[in-house]
């Protein structure tokens, strides 16, 4: 049959001859135009393109839901399910389903693009378990990135459907207080959700697919000119092809094959069979040596049936059951396991596959079959070197045994990965070991695997055997981490982390023997624990995983009216939209009559010169309209800030991922498809990548005029007079912003005068209007640059996203049809900049008593081949160098280096969380130095209200309330001691804890401080607003409308803000530096105010009338009901680099953090127990989305200091590309507990309405986790007998981690083994 029938939404969609390419989120989003469905990195790993797939399971009778990645689901093997999308939950034309309107109430939406994703895979779970745990719910959200909330408002919203849900301020819950009697409010209490009403508007399975079997029985041949896909019903048919397709790929949960359709190299047509309907590999049977699952089972559905033996079975009968759900715990994300089969993991044979190295440990066994009979062979034969098996080519498997284990059998699963979910291994293992006999100690048989390690898994034949008649003993313990650290390190010779894999492998060793040791001798004598060291070693995964909470405190006004909505926690303004999947983001733009999509072709190389361009390949393919390169220019080909970039390079391409040309064509697919095909010759030169590179090659970018360095204060004189002197360095790395969604743009020509409107996420629409018009050599006045919001943006799009806007806006003139471009994910990360990395070498002068007196620093950073902004993020280094501490004599140094990686931008923190990282580090040796209690350093150098910095700002003293509340509220003083205590008695596990300060300056250079603002009154009283700021997830729509609202004196409801646009507000500035409020808002309320003073007579005339009366009124008398709003800043002052004088900064936004974390000293991994964070954000115009920005702002930062590698090869390539590679925190990530307060009776008279800006100023805060962690791991070598002086850089990864710690299996042993 070559027709594809499913169901969406309740709808019957039926193809004929579908492509095999094809996958669903493409279908949803261009052919059924259901857009609420996202697509951000386009390989499964963050969870935007979450929908629900159902299916009737005829062998229970039972309707089946799952959530999946339609981004990585191919349509064809959909046949005769049922796909559900956001569109189905809820809407905002209808109802929201309650869901939504909890995550919408709950505040759990800021950018929205990963929301609809959100919501699915919570659906998914109530469609299944309607009351499920905590827990659950957490586990089922593990699969959903986000990078906007920091994940807490949304696990708060969603838990409230758990059975054990309740406030998190338990006796303390606002219901049980007098509540005219208190301003004291906490964010989304449970207590005050109503019950469910699930179920009431839910989407009816289709009758069809419940009724009739005929989908399940037929098969299926779809064909395209690249790929066969085959759909047989019985293992006999499937067998048939197999032997007449040897060479055909299998697609079962079909979790890997787009990675494969997406491959443009193919020499030959690709095959694949799938065996999504082969009922004979779904079976299960239960023997006397184990348990038989079909090959086509999925993980998911293997976690439930193992669940179910463990019940019926004993525990020493179920152990190796046990270890397989921690296995599967850490595999992949729900929606990974959802459709991954236990026969795919095996026919991979992935040195990383975290089931396979269980297995293999075991001695499963796999049962395989082919036309020639069947075999059943042993696991240790059937993988045969780097990702191969034994399997023949027209071969497939069947079945695998999981063998139940005898009473005196142990087996344990380990993995060590850069974050806890959505990531593969660093290494992992699977190991076994039997003994003689009950209550015997000697060692019968040992099996010990190892992932990750070499190019396949990896079997310690020597260490399994040597352990073989020997007694469990503290002896035998120590022998065997001698011999597996000599047996591991000649698998890994050659790797770069080859100690830290060596030491981890024996690390989990060493938690093996100890495990087993306390399991079958509870009271054996030559072992003592902590008692958190044995809850930690004896539980399961599962059990190990802890709720998260936080309380979120806050005053809200009371004595106000009640259409005023400034101060109170007002929604998001587009909460709803983004929940039902209906906001419109620009790949969401329907598309037009003729439309074209354009791919850009960048440089694989970073320093090389062009010999020759030749697209005729591309040219070639059906669909493709045109080729763009610097041939094409009608204007200049000088581009960016300084016009120092090309449009299109020319004679040379000085970076990876630099624009050499573009393809248009007539599909997204094919655009990309083309871009692939055209041929590129270099003649390579010698790249410069590094710091160390361009420092050695003298290579520097030049700063402008006097710019570059500050000396305040006579730094040698006191050098000289200080009691003692240190010196370091510190390196800093750099950050994707990993927005969700990438760089994407639609260009419209007008057809008439040149005019074009632009639609683009991007934080600086005058900019993308200034370069588009030099382009085209047409005035400004013919460009219209259109942003209704972006998702996520950080920095990340606000000088370079003419990457993409140019290309489309040349295509759009030369072809006069409108042209869209979206980026993908790895290409995104690869040209659109980042944050940028540091080397500093500070030298610091100070007393006996901890007072520092001196300060000399050098900071240098890589920036790429162009300067872009960099000299202005530079020197907020340089004015950041103090931190919050008063330092009498600084000298400070920025150094620009010129490198062949894609040129640095601006990223949220913009060069402040580098110099605030760098200062806090040095004050922390400071006191390490002196051996005294951090805190007690920090706070005897601290500024205090009234003094004015070295850049001359004052200070305020809501700093040194900020620290001393914080101190206070998360008991820091006793933690301290708990922690010390803890870290006496436990031996692998160490916690530490920090706490850092610090101030941040929201706003931009003092000649950008400006805006502009329209309101227009309608008659029937409603308001349209609009301003020159942009809505990138950070409220700023929310708080225009609620400046507006006050003013008036009227609903936010009848308030709307439709887009940002230069046709209506020209010459805006970018929508950065948490300035959007502070700037926006006073032109807002300018606007309003002249309405308001116009309207005055007739209110004064009218006092008991209604707003609409009024409105009514002045159209009659002929009154402007339509203002012109202005702010620019009355502070002016700019800083003046040769003298040293001047003000750069208005105010400061101030906080404190307190962090403690639990590091595992053998791994490396750890976990943040705990963060309160203190901030003073004036008189909040949002106290619900002011902590939203706090929370999401502080867990970034986490990704920042203590988890995100961002890495470049000597290539110049990116190697930490894609959501597979690139590690942004996740569910897992946060802290445990997470209170924030934000600071009372505060004010700020310089913006409005006393309010300070807040997007920014937590991410510093975040360093405290970094720090914490050093503390930790200082903690570790005190115990190890280490100097606590040590290389410790940002980020603290869980390889620095471990390294280190300098912890290893043979010191614990020391205090461990008696």
């Amino acid at each position: 049959m070559s027709e594809l029938v499913f169901y969406v939404n309740g709808k019957k969609i039926v193809e004929k001859n579908p492509s095999p390419t094809t996958l669903l989120a493409d279908v949803l989003r261009y052919k059924l135009k259901l857009t609420g469905t996202k697509v951000s990195c386009g390989e499964g790993g963050c969870g935007s393109c979450t929908v629900m797939v159902s299916w009737f399971d005829r062998s229970t009778s039972k309707i089946l839901h799952y959530s999946v990645n339609a981004c990585i689901v191919p349509i064809c093997l959909l046949h005769g399910l049922a796909v559900t999308t956001v569109e189905a939950v809820g809407s905002t034309k209808t109802r929201l389903h309650e869901l939504q309107e909890r995550l919408v109430s709950g505040h759990g939406i800021q950018c929205g693009f990963c929301t609809p994703g959100m919501v699915m895979s919570m659906y998914a779970l109530l469609r299944s378990n309607p009351v499920p745990t905590e827990l659950q719910i957490e586990h089922a959200l593990k699969g959903n990135l986000c990078r906007c909330t920091g994940y807490r408002p949304i696990l708060d919203a969603f838990r409230s459907f758990s059975k054990d849900s309740g406030c998190p301020m338990g006796d303390r819950c606002c219901r049980n207080k007098d509540k005219k009697n208190s301003s004291d409010v906490v964010e989304n209490c449970n207590e005050n959700k109503n019950e469910s009403d699930m179920g009431k508007q839910e989407l009816i399975f289709p009758s069809e697919l419940q009724l009739s079997d005929v989908y399940d029985q037929q098969t299926l041949e779809f064909k395209s000119d690249e790929v066969t896909w085959l759909r047989p019903v019985c293992l006999k048919d499937l067998l048939l092809l197999k032997k007449q397709h040897p060479e055909a790929l299998l697609a079962a949960g079909g979790t890997n094959v787009a990675f494969y359709l997406r491959n443009a190299s193919r020499e030959k047509p690709l095959v694949i069979i799938a065996t999504t309907h082969i009922t004979e590999l779904r079976s299960f049977e239960e023997n006397e040596d184990g348990f038989l699952v079909g090959a086509m089972t999925s993980m998911t559905l293997l976690e439930n049936k193992l669940m179910s033996l463990i019940d019926k079975h004993s525990e020493t009968k179920t152990r190796l059951y046990h270890s397989l759900l921690d296995a599967l715990c850490l595999f992949g994300s729900p929606q990974i396991r959802n459709r991954a089969t236990i026969g795919g993991s095996l026919a991979t044979a992935s040195r990383l596959a975290d089931v396979n190295v269980l297995l293999l440990a075991a001695g499963s066994h796999v049962k395989i079959a082919s036309t020639d009979g069947e075999r059943e062979v042993k696991i240790h034969d059937f993988f045969t070197g780097k990702s191969t098996t034994c399997l023949k080519p027209n071969e497939v498997i069947t079945d695998v045994l999981l063998p139940f284990s005898t009473q005196d059998e142990y087996c344990g699963f380990y993995k060590q990965s850069p974050r806890k979910d959505l990531t593969l291994a660093d290494v992992n293992a699977g190991l076994l070991m039997e003994f003689e006999a009950k209550n015997s100690s000697t060692v019968k048989n040992a099996f010990f695997a190892f992932g990750g390690l070499s190019s396949m898994l990896a079997v310690a034949k020597k260490s399994s055997s040597f352990v073989i008649g020997r007694k469990l003993d503290g002896s035998l313990l120590n022998e065997l981490m001698l011999s597996l650290a000599n047996e591991l390190d000649q698998f890994v010779s050659g790797d770069d982390a080859k100690s830290f894999k060596v030491a981890v492998a024996q690390g989990f060793m060493f938690k093996f023997f100890l495990k087993i040791s306390h399991q079958r001798f509870p009271k054996l004598e030559f072992l003592r624990l902590f008692k958190e060291e044995e809850r930690y070693l004896l539980s399961s995964q599962a059990d190990l995983q802890q709720k998260h909470s936080g309380v979120q405190v806050y005053d809200i006004i009371t004595n106000q009216s009640e259409t005023d909505s400034v101060g109170q926690p007002v929604p998001h303004r587009y909460a709803k939209q983004c929940a039902t999947g209906e906001a419109v983001f620009i790949d969401d733009i329907l598309p037009s009559q003729g439309e074209l999509y354009l791919t850009l072709v960048t440089s694989t190389k970073a320093s090389a010169k062009i010999l020759k361009i030749d697209p005729s390949k591309a040219l070639a393919m059906k669909g493709v309209v045109g080729f763009l390169d610097h041939t094409s220019i009608i204007s200049s080909n000088k581009t960016g800030l300084y016009l120092d970039e090309e449009i299109f390079a020319t004679e040379k391409v000085d970076f990876v991922g630099q624009t050499i040309g573009a393809v248009v064509a007539e599909s997204h697919e094919i655009a990309r498809k083309a871009a692939r095909a055209v041929v590129i010759e270099y003649e390579e030169l010698q790249p410069i990548t590094t710091i160390e590179d361009a420092i050695s090659h003298n290579s520097f970018h030049s700063w402008p005029g006097d710019m570059g360095a500050i000396n305040y204060g006579n730094v040698s004189k006191a050098f000289g007079s200080c009691d003692h002197v240190i010196e370091g360095e510190l390196k800093v790395g750099s950050q994707e912003h990993f927005y969700m969604e990438t760089n994407s743009v639609r260009v419209v020509p007008k057809g008439e005068d040149g005019e074009m409107d632009i639609y683009c996420g991007a934080q600086f629409a005058t900019g993308i209007q200034m370069v588009v018009a030099s382009a085209l050599n047409v005035p400004c006045n013919r460009i219209v640059v259109h942003t209704k919001r972006m998702g996520g943006a950080f920095g990340g799009k606000e000088f370079r996203s003419y990457l993409v806007t140019l290309p489309s806006a040349l295509a759009a003139h030369r072809f006069n049809r409108p042209v869209r471009c979206s980026l993908e994910r790895r290409q995104d990360m690869q040209i659109t900049g980042y944050r940028r990395p540091y080397l500093a070498k500070f030298k610091v002068g100070f007393n006996n008593d901890g007072k520092v007196l001196a300060l000399s620093l050098d900071m240098y950073s890589n920036d790429g081949f162009h300067p872009e902004i960099s000299p202005i993020f530079m020197a907020q280094s340089l004015f950041y160098s103090d931190n919050c501490y008063a330092i009498p004599n600084i000298h400070v140094r920025g150094h620009l280096c010129k490198t062949n990686l894609p040129p640095t931008t601006a990223m949220r923190g913009a060069g402040v969380p580098q110099g605030v990282l760098i200062c806090e580090y040095w004050m922390t040796k400071v006191a390490d130095f002196l051996k005294k209690p951090q805190h007690k350093i920090r706070e005897i150098n601290m500024y205090r209200g009234g003094d004015v910095t070295f850049i001359s700002v004052p200070i305020e003293d809501s700093m040194t309330r900020c620290f001393d509340e914080v101190l206070k509220q998360s008991n820091y003083e006793q933690a301290l001691v708990n922690i010390e205590n803890f870290n006496q008695q436990s031996a692998f596990l160490k916690k530490g804890i920090a706490v850092t300060p610090v101030k941040f300056s929201p706003g931009l250079p003092p000649s950008w401080c400006m805006a502009g603002a329209i309101v227009n009154v309608y008659l029937d009283g409603s308001v349209l607003l609009y301003h020159g700021g942009v809505e990138s997830g950070q409220g700023l729509h929310t708080k225009m409308i609620q400046i507006a609202s006050r003013v008036f004196d009227l609903s936010i409801d009848k308030i709307h803000i439709s887009e940002t646009s230069t046709g209506v507000i020209p010459n805006s500035v970018t929508t950065g530096g948490s300035s959007g409020t502070d700037l926006n808002g006073g032109a807002v309320l300018d606007a309003c105010n002249q309405l308001m003073a116009r309207l005055k007579p007739i209110k004064d005339s009218n006092p008991n009338g209604k707003w609409e009366d009024w409105v009514k009124t002045a159209n009659e008398q002929k009154i402007n009901l339509s203002a012109s709003g202005y702010y620019s800043h009355a502070y002016k002052e700019d800083f003046d680099w040769k003298t040293g004088k001047g003000r750069p900064y208005s105010y400061y936004t101030y906080g404190s953090a307190v962090t403690q974390v639990e590091i595992d000293c053998l791994s490396g991994s750890y976990v943040i127990l705990k963060v309160d964070i203190v901030m003073d954000v004036g008189k909040s115009l949002n106290p619900a989305i002011d902590v939203g920005q706090i929370e999401g702002a502080f867990v970034m930062g986490t990704g920042l200091y203590a988890l995100e590698e961002h890495l470049f090869g000597a290539n110049g390539h990116l190697e930490t590309s894609g959501a597979g590679k690139y590690h942004i925190p996740t569910i897992s990530s946060i802290p445990l507990e997470m209170n924030v307060s934000l600071l009372k009776d505060c004010g700020n008279p310089q913006a409005v309405y006393s309010s300070k800006g807040i997007g920014e100023p937590p991410l510093l805060l975040s360093n405290s986790v970094f720090f914490a962690i050093e503390n930790a791991v200082i903690a570790a070598r005190r115990q190890a007998g280490l100097s606590p002086d040590f290389a410790f850089n940002s980020p603290a990864t869980t390889k620095q981690i471990q390294s280190a710690c300098g912890l290893g299996p043979q010191h614990l042993l020391k205090s461990l083994v008696t």
